[in-house]
Order: C-alpha cells, then structure tokens, then sequence
C-alpha cells in the first residue's frame, strides 16, 4: 500500500506573506495616513538647475544610478547588500547630503540590498516604488528589512502612478510605469524618465517585453538621449517597438564583470551595433557619469 504523502505545513509562510503584505499597506498610508502625492500638474514648474549630474554607479551585478543636483538629487536602485558601503562612499565623495527621492524599481535584493545602508546613512524624504499584490508580493527577508526600515526612518511611500512627475532642481523624474499588475516581479518594475536640465535619461529597471509592452499604449513620450538597457542587457528586454520608441543616441549598461547570466546578451549588443547607438558598460567602463546642462552632455567614467 502506499504511504500517504505528509503535507507540508503551509502555516509559517502563509504568516509570513499576511505580515509583509500588513507592513506594505502601512507603509503606502491605508492605515497611517503616509501616502505622499506628487504635485498636481498647476503646483509643477519647470527645472532651471544650470546642471545635473547623472552617475551610473558601478556595482557589480546590479543596479544603482544617482540623479545629482548640487547636495541632493534622486537615487534610483543601489545594488546588493554587499554594495551598501560602496554606495553610502560614492554619494558622499559627490557630496550628496541628502536625498529628495529614492527610487527602489523593484523588490529584488541587486536592486533593493543596498538601500538599508543607504536609508541610515542620509536623510531620505520620499521613497518611490510598486505598490504589489498577493499574486507578486515577495516574502524573502531582504525585502521584509527594507520595508521595515522604510516604516523605522518614516519615509513618506509614493506608489509608482503612471504620468505622475516630481523634480528636484534642475532635474524631472516622470513614472511610465508599472501599469498594471503582473506575476513576474521584473514586469512590476518602475520605467521612468529623468530630464536633466535638457538631457532625458530612460530607465526601465528589469522589466522585460511583456511590460514594455504593456506601457507602450500610454507612453506617447518614451523618446530620450540615454537609455539603461532593460534587466541587464538580457535579450528577455529586447522589446524592439519600446526600444524604437526610445531610439537613444547612448545606451548603458549595469552588469557584473563575468556574471553567471551572461549578461549582456549578445542579441542586445548585435542590436545596438545595427542601429548605430554608442554605448557603455559598468563591467568594462565602471562608473559612468554624465554631465548635463542646457548645451546637452559630456560623458566620463570612472569617478
């Protein structure tokens, strides 16, 4: 006869899951309150900040850029755990002393790990991310510190709302998306733009095709200067119509020097030689800096 199969008790990771999702609705303000607004269309003015520097910080098989204007500025992503050191010395020796916004694209740790330290480190005013569900809510505990350390530092949560725009300086972060819910984290990824003085800067965090796709309808204005190719370089955001809709003159991208992935792949670097779009990689070029200011950009690397 044979032996029923035990099942597994399910109970630790169902509370695990209620818990998260419980912190997660504090943190958006349904029970406290928190929720910050992005200003309305008539409260909005344009940037006038002679210049903005836009750092694509090396680290590692990751993801972390800086938005600089003067002492403060936005950062968007800051790699994993292990990085968060490296990431609090490069914002300090570029003199940042606090941030406006920080962008966290999505919950996975080479994207979110290094923003605890980062969260003790400077005094940050707003966070932006996506608001998730059940159906995508990750119970891993790099997510459960940040989240917790989002509600211990009371940083006001901003879910990331398509069309909605916030600047700092001389800079403008607008959300393309996420636009709707999706299983894959990646494809729950925040696509925004930044407009630096009068350079704009692209950056689609790890979505992939099926949310580029998604975006594509209501996004008339994804055209920009720079783009940060999509996860990585995999050929997984190798979405053609989002891409040709872009149509960067720059392409950067954030990988590991000799990562697992093989990122980038060779279908994304074949596609930026065949249409002619300059670009840079943090595994080969380290740090790549822009500075912006109204007669367009330099490029340098290596800060």
């Amino acid at each position: 006869m044979a032996k029923r199969k035990r099942r597994k008790n399910q109970k630790p990771i169902i509370g695990i899951i209620i818990f998260v999702i419980a912190l997660v609705s504090v943190i958006f303000g349904r029970f406290s309150g928190n929720l910050d607004l992005a200003p309305s269309e008539s409260e909005f003015v344009s940037a006038s900040d002679d210049t903005v520097v836009v750092h694509i910080i090396d680290v590692g098989q990751g993801s972390c850029s800086l938005v600089q204007c003067g002492e403060t500025g936005i950062l968007i992503d800051a790699g994993e755990k292990e990085y968060g050191n490296a990431v609090v010395n490069y914002l300090r020796k570029a003199g940042i002393k606090e941030l406006e916004y920080v962008v966290a694209s999505h919950p996975h740790s080479d994207h979110i790990g290094g923003l605890t330290d980062v969260f003790d480190a400077f005094s940050v005013k707003n966070i932006i991310m996506p608001e998730l569900s059940e159906i995508n809510m990750p119970t891993t505990r790099t997510y459960e510190k940040f989240l917790l350390k989002i509600a211990d530092k009371n940083i006001k949560a901003i879910a990331a709302e398509y069309g909605k725009k916030y600047q700092v300086g001389g800079a403008v972060l607008q959300i393309f998306g996420p636009v709707e819910q999706n299983k894959d984290i990646n494809n729950m990824s925040v696509i925004c733009k930044v407009t630096a003085v009068s350079t704009s800067f692209l950056f689609p965090g790890d979505a992939e095709k099926a949310e580029m796709s998604s975006v594509m309808p209501k996004s008339p204005n994804l055209k920009c200067d720079v783009m940060a190719m999509g996860h990585h370089g995999s050929s997984t955001a190798l979405e053609k119509k989002f891409l040709s809709a872009a149509d960067p003159s720059v392409a950067v991208i954030s990988c590991g020097k000799d990562n697992s992935y093989g990122h980038p792949h060779k279908e994304t670097i074949n596609y930026l030689n065949s249409n002619g779009i300059e670009y840079y990689r943090t595994d080969k070029h380290g740090n790549i800096i822009f500075s912006c200011d109204k007669n367009g950009y330099s490029i340098d690397s290596n800060f």
